[in-house]
């Protein structure tokens, strides 16, 4: 039923797009025809990086939407509770991703990316341990939150720099196979690595494991980035 609504945005798109004028960017580029072998054969280096750019924050989203089942599975929580925690996060992150896109345009996409998945990975175990020590909505709420703000701050300022990490002639195809690289993976797949660890440990800590992991390999795949294509 998501999905099915998803679609309705897509007549939308199209209806804006259609009617948008070029940037001069794209006016002015020779238009290649083989832009998917360009990424994957010329341009491999870059799509890799991007691709671990994207798995903190595909992998946060993924374990906050996961966290109702966690709430009412492993701590005993009512779902009332879990699902208003789960509601509360996406309403976090709708006003707060925005306002992060504007800063991130004014002092540069990485700084903000880099302190954002330094702190997924410093916080990530240390937030479910609390939440694991003192299972009630008030304790889960802030964890969710902090969360939701951290992945906020990090995928706020995400999109805009893959945008410039690929060159105009390849930039759509680039940004599409790093996305959808990344999210059916990294994301797609966290509810069950997160599942599959609390059972190979038997630790209410295991999907922690999981987002921190994640964290550092976006933080490294970033400050590569950064060094590379001198971003802000």
């Amino acid at each position: 039923m998501v999905f099915a609504f998803g679609l309705l945005i897509g007549p939308i798109g199209y209806y804006i797009r259609s009617r948008m004028p070029e940037t001069p960017e794209f006016l002015k580029i020779k238009i290649t025809r083989t832009p998917v072998h360009d990424v994957v054969v010329k341009q491999w280096d870059r799509l890799l990086l991007t691709t671990g750019a994207v798995v903190a924050s595909t992998a946060a989203q993924y374990i906050i939407v996961y966290m109702p089942t966690y709430a009412i599975r492993q701590l005993g929580l009512s779902a009332s509770v879990g699902f208003t925690v789960g509601v509360a996060a996406a309403a976090l992150q709708t006003v707060v991703v925005p306002f992060v896109g504007i800063w991130a345009d004014k002092i540069g996409q990485s700084r903000i990316m880099i302190g954002s998945a330094l702190l997924f990975f410093l916080t990530a175990t240390p937030a479910f341990w609390l939440v694991a020590g003192s299972p009630n909505w008030a304790v889960l709420m802030a964890m969710v939150c902090w969360l939701s703000l951290l992945k906020s701050f990090y995928s706020g300022a995400l999109p805009s720099l893959m945008a410039v990490i690929f060159p105009a002639q390849t930039r759509v195809t680039g940004l599409s196979l790093s996305y959808n690289i990344a999210v059916p993976i990294f994301g797609g797949f966290a509810p069950f690595f997160a599942a599959l660890l609390i059972t190979l440990t038997g630790s209410n800590l295991a999907p922690s494991y999981y987002l921190a992991l994640s964290g550092l390999l976006s933080l490294v795949s970033v400050l590569v980035l950064r060094r590379r294509f001198k971003l802000r």
